[in-house]
């Protein structure tokens, strides 16, 4: 088994049961709030301007990466449905533990857990890079089996020596947050994790995406405001848990250099990889449909970009957490349809599905017409 055949296996098989259900709700859900700020003005600059780059640049690049992957995760109807009620039980029970039970115990285990799971993502992450620069490896430097218990079959395990050389940098990627779990090396496993997540996910459908986008919409905005206003004081059930929960499952952004303890503003990683799903998806339309047939991609990454400066800009001002995605799911469904309209192929767009051939609009002539008319 390969370092990408491991990731599927550990981020994403091709048949989700419980548990991944439960993982994928946490690291989505969990921590969709963007951190209020507290420092210096000039700092805080600094820090707007270092989440505006690092947000999109990861939702770009994961972008680009879905078109070469084929053996994608697919999400169904059902699952876009259900996504948001999972999460809000996965958020909801989190509050709970973390509320009534000893939270260094529970961070000690999903630390390790995702130690695991993060050496595996910075290795699958980095493979391009080491195959673009020392070429493709054609031997096969281990070739075994390892038996998983309670899983019932073995998995081959199949490492060239590429793959070996990712496997090390991840292990010393993984290791160096395990070990510090400093601010730079969360976002180093986070930053995976975003990668992968956009790279291997599919939405299967328009209609998937726009139900788990509206779904989140309501989902980000009750578990932020609506759960502050019993709460009070500021607080609430989202930023209550991002807060405990100390695992990479957010960005972390300093206030101050040298960084201090504390004074660290914070992304979730669900405000990268959920938005990331769709634009995702626009790209590979606009590639399906044609080159320079449409430009759906360019106006949802702008709607992406203008989603998250508007997050930015709210918090600044109220100087409390907002759920990103109240302002990025209005932005990226009007600038993708828009964008879709603009080429004269907003039905084309409102009915794409990955699992279906490319429909051709009505308007656009067919090449047996062109044919014909030659003749």
């Amino acid at each position: 088994m390969c370092i990408r055949d491991s990731i599927n296996a550990e981020y994403g098989g091709r048949h989700r049961g419980a548990m991944e259900n439960l993982t994928n709700s946490t690291l989505n859900g969990t921590v969709n709030g963007t951190g209020g700020p507290d420092g210096a003005p000039a700092d805080m600059m600094v820090v707007y301007a270092a989440l505006l780059i690092t947000a999109p640049t990861l939702v770009y690049y994961g972008s680009k990466r879905s078109l070469a992957t084929e053996d994608k995760e697919t999400m169904s109807t059902k699952d876009a449905m259900m996504f948001p009620i999972i999460g809000s039980c996965v958020l909801f029970g989190l509050f709970l533990v973390f509320k009534y039970l000893a939270k260094e115990y529970i961070n000690l285990l999903l630390h390790f857990y995702f130690i695991l799971i993060g050496t595996f993502c910075i290795a699958s992450t980095i493979l391009p890079w080491i195959e673009a620069v020392r070429g493709k490896a054609t031997t096969k430097l281990c070739n075994t089996s390892l038996k998983i218990p309670f899983y019932g079959e073995e998995l081959p395990i199949q490492l060239d020596a590429n793959e070996v050389l990712a496997f090390i940098v991840g292990v010393a990627g993984a290791g160096w947050y395990g070990l510090t779990k400093h601010w730079l090396a969360n976002n180093l496993v986070g930053g995976c994790f975003c990668i992968q997540g956009i790279e291997m996910m599919s939405l299967g459908s328009v209609f998937n995406g726009v139900i788990l986008l509206v779904g989140l919409f309501f989902y980000d905005i009750f578990w932020v405001f609506g759960t502050n206003w019993v709460m009070g004081d500021g607080n609430s059930v989202m930023v209550s848990v991002a807060k405990n929960f100390e695992a990479p499952i957010k960005l972390l952004f300093p206030k101050t250099l040298p960084a201090v303890a504390g004074q660290l503003s914070m992304l979730g990683l669900g405000d990268i990889v959920i938005p990331g799903f769709f634009v995702a998806m626009t790209l590979r339309y606009d590639v399906r449909v044609g080159k320079g047939a449409t430009r759906v991609f360019p106006f949802c990454f702008a709607g992406y970009v203008v989603g998250l400066g508007s997050t930015v800009f709210v918090m600044h001002v109220f100087q409390a957490a907002q759920p990103a995605l109240l302002y990025i799911v209005p932005a990226l469904l009007i600038t993708s349809f828009v964008g879709a309209a603009s080429s004269g192929h907003f039905k084309s767009f409102a009915n794409f599905s990955e699992e279906a051939e490319p429909k051709k609009d009505e308007d656009s002539p067919s090449p047996s017409a062109h044919s014909k008319k030659e003749d």
